[in-house]
């Protein structure tokens, strides 16, 4: 566990109150003394305690990237209220913990839509634990790579909102160390930003990732139901290859076309089909059509955030609750705000 703390000019009682507000929308659980309050989350933990006429705060994380992610996040919220945190023991460094330095090595077409890309770096054994997920970082031209102030704070040249941030899936690791070897697949479509980086970098190119993220965690549930559209099918690739193999459940996976279909590795128990975009079904059909069992399930749907919501909904009505599903945004119609 690592820790840094900072002094808060803001009286206990805003403090507590605006830190608890937060942990009941998030659904963290909250202990409250009287004159503390400690909140818990996956990979960290709040610690708030009066002192004289305003707080001190101390933050306790697994790992020095997580640390980093939480100092930064209750550094943007704290903004709110006037406030710039200066992080005790956050020394200024040339590229935040939870950032890593990695070199393109190749980028192979994978199938008609998916690219595979392999990466390396000499810090990217932590990509194995923790998570699932990464973000790669496209940021303004000539700007240079994010660093962290004399507050312990992650600054982004140019501003955070001129920088692309979307998220892949790590689709297998090679460890060496303190060194790593990543492949990660990308869905190819007409505009998106990676992808016309995938048509254009060349090995050797130097970039930047953030991460890793998400729980990292595969669910335990007997029978399990997945369905994705073409932005999903990596991260349900990786979900299927490490299920248990008595696992029992049914994937349901779209792409544009046949030849982007893939023999995945799963249990015996869970079967897949693969739906051409062209045969007219949608990711929402599908899970109507998914015979969910009535205990001891897991959903999991990802695809566009309008059919995800409508997705939410309909696994709510049909009495799951939260934690025996997830309907997740991969990405968003127009905007394409988001790549997976």
């Amino acid at each position: 566990m690592t820790t840094t703390t900072t002094f808060l000019s803001l009286a206990p009682a805003q403090a507590f109150a605006g830190f608890r507000k937060t942990a009941v929308q998030f659904e963290c659980p909250v202990s409250e003394g009287d004159k503390t309050l400690e909140i818990t989350l996956e990979v960290a933990r709040i610690f708030l305690s009066a002192e004289g006429e305003g707080t001190k705060l101390l933050l306790e994380a697994s790992n020095d990237g997580n640390l980093q992610m939480m100092r930064d996040v209750l550094s943007e919220q704290l903004k709110g209220y006037g406030v710039i945190p200066d992080w005790q023991g956050a020394k200024p460094a040339a590229r935040p913990a939870n950032q890593t330095l990695v070199t393109i090595d190749k980028v192979d077409r994978l199938s008609p839509s998916y690219m595979r890309v392999t990466m390396s770096g000499d810090q990217l054994a932590r990509f194995g634990t923790g998570g699932f997920h990464f973000r790669l970082l496209f940021g303004p031209e000539g700007a240079g790579w994010p660093f962290v102030d004399e507050h312990g704070v992650t600054q982004w040249p140019g501003g955070t909102a001129a920088w692309h941030k979307p998220v892949y899936t790590t689709r297998s690791i090679e460890i060496d160390g303190e060194a790593a070897r990543i492949e990660f697949d990308v869905f190819r479509h007409e505009g998106g930003t990676v992808t016309e980086w995938c048509d254009q970098v060349r090995p050797g190119t130097e970039m930047v990732i953030m991460g890793p993220g998400g729980s990292g965690k595969v669910n335990r549930a007997g029978w399990q139901g997945f369905i994705g559209d073409e932005t999903a099918v990596p991260v349900i690739k990786r979900f299927l290859e490490l299920l248990p193999e008595d696992t029992r459940g049914e994937a349901v996976l779209f792409v544009p076309e046949r030849g982007d279909i893939q023999d995945l590795a799963r249990p015996a128990g869970v079967s897949l089909r693969w739906v051409m975009r062209e045969d007219g079904e949608t990711p929402l059909q599908a899970l109507d059509k998914l015979p969910i069992p009535d205990a001891d399930r897991y959903v999991f749907f990802a695809a566009e955030k309008v059919e995800a919501l409508a997705a939410r909904a309909a696994l709510l009505e049909r009495g799951l609750d939260k934690s025996e599903s997830i309907a997740a945004t991969y990405w968003i119609a127009e905007k394409e705000l988001a790549e997976a």
